[in-house]
Order: C-alpha cells, then structure tokens, then sequence
C-alpha cells in the first residue's frame, strides 16, 4: 500500500461506503464516521445534553455533537438495542454502556466513533488527525522513541504523514488502555513497529499499572481526505 493520501470525499466513493476508511481489520468492531453535514439534524440525547452543559462554546458543542452522532452509529452497528447516551467521565472520557467498549475522537470537521461487545474486545481507540505541516524535528521527538523518530524521517517524501500516522496511533492505544485502569501514561511506554506493507503498527507497551509483563495491540491506519483515522485494539484480555 502506497503512503499516498486518500482523496474519499462521501460514502458514495466506496463500494462499502463509510466503512471502507475504518482502520480496524477486525470484523467484530463497528465503526462510523460523520460530517458536518451528516450531524446536521442530529438531536443529543437529554442527559448527553445535560452533561455536555450549557456554557460551552459552539467549537466544543460542535465537536462534543459530531463525537456523539458517530457514537449513535457505532451502537447501532454493534446491534446495541436501544438508544442510550454516552455521557462523560471524570476527564471527560466516553462512558458506554455496559457490556460495550467504544471510543470516540473529532478533527477537521469529522467525529468518528467505534464500539464492540466487551465480550469479543476487551478494549479499544480510536484517533483522527489532519495531516498538517507543523510536526517539528522537537515536536516529533515528544512522541516517538529513537527508533520511531529514524523511522519518521526515513522517508522525506511522507515526513509528515509518517508523523501523525505515529502520533495518531499512540492516541489510540492510550485512548484504548485508559478505561481499563483509569491510568494516565506517557507515550514512551509504546514502541511502535511499522507492519510490513502497511500503514498500520504493531504496538507493545510496558504499562505496570496494567500488565507484568507487555501488552501487544494492534493498531491499523487508513488515510481519508487529508486525515490519519488510527485504531487501536486488544484481541484478548491483559494479564494481570
């Protein structure tokens, strides 16, 4: 697969419509993206209202309601039965309902949302990023180990596009730990592999709060009008 940027533009672009541009390879995670225009008309749910509050801005409410429309999709995907909100956490982090595990990320005027039956994925994120020129040799150097940051530049011609494939992906891995325990953590504890004629990575990473030993996750990527959507995954329960 080529590192060049996808140019989809609307579900009518692909055979498969949205789901064509979901990252994950696992067929047991639903995904949904939603624009603009697709939100509009879109109604919170009252207590997704209420959580969301009224002294927001229209940046966030925006935001806030693009996250929820594709969160809506991502149930209904899952066959989740009924309508339901998905209210907030301490630090702001999707609260699904239970027996689901999800996760919702925004940018460029997209939300996107995942969900999967906890019983199948014991957790998962999701991320999205514009490729955008302002990843610095310093700023790159926040997120990515020695060999990530070799591998980065390895390329001049996808620099940038490597960049935010690495940053976006570490979002999603941390986004897909952080219920599990409620942990904050760097991203240094993720080294991130490029897999072998792909845009997606193999991540392993040393998270004492979580695991003894390391925690191996797949993280797949997919390029879709000048964004990076990542997703990150567990196929089987951590040993504690």
């Amino acid at each position: 697969m080529s590192g060049t940027l996808s140019t989809f533009k609307n579900p009518s672009d692909t055979q498969d419509g949205w789901q064509a541009i979901s990252p994950f390879s696992n067929p047991m995670v639903a995904f949904a993206i939603v624009s603009e225009k697709d939100a509009q008309g879109f109604a919170l749910h009252p207590l997704e209202e209420q959580a969301l509050g009224e002294a927001v801005s229209p940046k966030r409410r925006k935001d806030f309601t693009l996250g929820r429309a594709a969160a809506r999709q991502a149930l209904e995907r899952v066959g989740f039965p009924v309508v339901t909100p998905v209210l907030r956490g301490e630090h702001r982090e999707p609260l699904w309902p239970v027996g689901v595990v999800g996760s919702i990320a925004h940018g460029g005027g997209y939300g996107v949302a995942v969900a999967a039956w906890q019983q199948d994925i014991p957790a998962i994120g999701v991320d999205i990023q514009q490729v955008e020129e302002r990843y610095t040799d310093e700023l790159i150097a926040r997120f990515a180990d020695p060999d990530e940051f070799d591998w980065v530049l390895s390329d001049p011609a996808h620099r940038t596009e490597r960049a935010v494939r690495l940053f976006s992906a570490k979002e999603s891995v941390f986004k897909a730990l952080y219920p599990l325990r409620r942990v904050w953590f760097a991203f240094d504890v993720a080294h991130l592999t490029p897999k072998e004629g792909e845009l997606g990575f193999s991540a392993a990473v040393r998270l004492p709060a979580l695991s003894s030993g390391i925690i191996h996750m797949d993280v797949g990527i997919s390029l879709f009008d000048g964004h990076v959507v990542s997703g990150a995954w567990l196929s089987k329960p951590i040993a504690m």
